[in-house]
């Protein structure tokens, strides 16, 4: 992989938040498309963001009287059967999970070059956007979102997905029920059917990679994402990322092989809070939470849920062999 600079809130394959923001220049062949097969349908209000894949509008579904986000593909994008593939992807993975914390597909079109999906508008704003806007978030909040992302994995993964890409831009809060949604399944792996991998392309964004993703592995499972939501955790209480470096190789080498400094170090979190987060970084992915069920069972009831201490003991141990010393 050739080296790049990476920063943590570039665009990957699939990354718009469908959210409440500020309009960004419309995009004319997008637009076209949609009123040329959709139109009878829906209307356009404004578009409300583009990634590095796709252009996502606000709309009107006219039948319904409800607002839908529509999210199509670029079109220097659509000349990239690669490119409808992963659109492909996302509408099918997030089609068959039924979640209140991940955000629903209602349906999925491909006319010749048009490529969209037709998704539940969130009124809120990304995850993302909040922690560059306020830094980190407290402790009842972030063990709150934690809590809800944690169920949301542990469904997916018992659905048999592997999302690959949880970060802060992937996360919705709602406007008004703080709810966190879980979005962008654009480069989840469906275990039961993904039997032939790629191995010269690794997904994801560097800064959340799991070891395991970091050093190419293809066997992932949900433990991986449970890494990656340890490092968002690590995120919202310090205002901090765990891992910084200027190339995708620095980075995989320090989640591979150095030790983050400890949460309690950085962040004012509640001692469970803290070491759920702990348990989620962990090196090894048999020393990490076993699911997310477990993580989330804890994370409500304040750390006493059956099994936690082991969990406590394999980051006491696997920490010490890092050569760091726990606080607390």
């Amino acid at each position: 992989m050739t080296s790049q600079t990476i920063s943590p809130n570039a665009p990957t394959a699939s990354t718009e938040a469908i959210t409440h923001e500020t309009p960004t220049v419309s995009s004319s062949w997008e637009l076209r498309q949609i009123a040329t097969h959709l139109g009878t349908n829906y209307q356009v209000v404004r578009e409300l963001g583009k990634g590095a894949m796709g252009v996502v509008f606000l709309a009107r579904d006219i039948a319904l009287h409800r607002l839908v986000a529509i999210k199509v593909l670029r079109y220097e994008m659509t000349g990239s059967p690669d490119h409808h593939e992963r659109f492909r992807r996302e509408a099918r993975m997030t089609a068959r999970l039924s979640h209140p914390n991940i955000v629903p597909v209602h349906t999925f079109g491909e006319i010749g070059d048009f490529v969209y999906i037709i998704m539940k508008y969130v009124h809120g704003e990304s995850l993302g956007a909040r922690l560059r806007r306020e830094g980190s978030i407290d402790g009842a909040e972030a063990r709150r979102i934690l809590t809800e992302l944690a169920q949301a994995l542990d469904y997916a993964h018992r659905e048999g997905v592997v999302h690959r890409d949880l970060k802060a831009e992937n996360i919705l809060i709602e406007r008004g029920s703080g709810r966190a949604m879980l979005t962008d399944f654009g480069v989840a792996l469906l275990r039961s059917l993904d039997t032939s991998r790629d191995d010269a392309v690794q997904y994801g964004t560097p800064h959340y990679m799991s070891p395991e993703q970091a050093a190419g592995e293809q066997d992932l499972d949900g433990r991986s994402d449970l890494y990656s939501l340890g490092v968002l955790g690590y995120y919202m209480v310090s205002g901090k990322l765990p891992f910084h470096g200027p190339t995708f190789e620095a980075l995989a080498a320090q989640h591979i092989t150095e030790a983050h400094v400890p949460v309690r170090s950085v962040a004012k979190a509640d001692d469970d809070v803290a070491e759920a987060i702990e348990g989620c970084l962990m090196k090894e992915r048999d020393d990490r939470w076993r699911n997310g069920r477990d993580l989330a069972e804890s994370l409500a009831n304040g750390g006493r849920k059956k099994g936690f201490a082991k969990a406590v003991w394999r980051l006491g141990a696997s920490a010490a062999a890092l050569g760091v010393t726990l606080i607390g």
